[in-house]
This record gives C-alpha cells, sequence and structure tokens, in this order.
C-alpha cells in the first residue's frame, strides 16, 4: 500500500502579492536567481493592478497557509493616491491605523532606484 501521509515542509512560507507585471517578473526573477535563504517557499501572485491589491492581500492573509503575506506595489506619482488608498483599506481590514506599516509594503520607484 503506498504511504499516503501528505508532505509537509518545514520551510517557512512567504506570499508577495505583486501589482502587476512588471513586479511579478522582478520578484520571479529573484527567486530564480536564488537571493533568498533556502528555508523561505515564497510564493508570488499577480494582482493585476494596484485596484486588485487589497482583495488579493485579503484572501491570502485570511486563507491561513502564509506566515507572512507582503505587498510589492509602485508608488505612483504625486500625490500617491493609489498607494495611500491600498494603505487605508489593509489598515480597516485590520482594523489598526498603522497595520499596513507592518505588513512592509514596499516602495517600488524607490527600491528600482537603489538598483
Amino acid at each position: 500500500m503506498a504511504n499516503r501521509i501528505p508532505f509537509f515542509s518545514n520551510k517557512h512560507k512567504i506570499c508577495v502579492i505583486c501589482e502587476g507585471n512588471e513586479e511579478y517578473e522582478y520578484f520571479k526573477r529573484l527567486i530564480f536567481l536564488g537571493v533568498w535563504n533556502n528555508k523561505y517557499a515564497i510564493s508570488l501572485v499577480n494582482a493585476g493592478g494596484n485596484g486588485n491589491i487589497p482583495a488579493r492581500y485579503q484572501d491570502r492573509y485570511q486563507n491561513g497557509s502564509y506566515e507572512l503575506v507582503l505587498v510589492f506595489c509602485d508608488t505612483e506619482k504625486k500625490p500617491y493616491e493609489q498607494y495611500e488608498d491600498i494603505k487605508r483599506k489593509i489598515n480597516e481590514f485590520h482594523g489598526v491605523d498603522n497595520a499596513s506599516d507592518e505588513v512592509v509594503i514596499i516602495k517600488w520607484r524607490k527600491l528600482h532606484s537603489l538598483l
């Protein structure tokens, strides 16, 4: 009889929600290059636009499959209305004024300028 015990990974499961194709491909390449420690299992989600990020975040967070859910998005141009809207919706979801600061939303333009 075949062993039917499910496989359980001892890796830390992290989900990164990417705003769109550019961010998704960037993270995909980083995973391919093996820049993270082997103890992390990183899953990517392409939100298909910044308007979809809060819903994707809520879904993955409530799913309970991940130890950490991060958002990787562009701040766009001033006055950063869409970026601030994403942060506001994440804060409302958690019921905490600064929850989005703890989620670690990465500002794409700032990161991109460092590369």
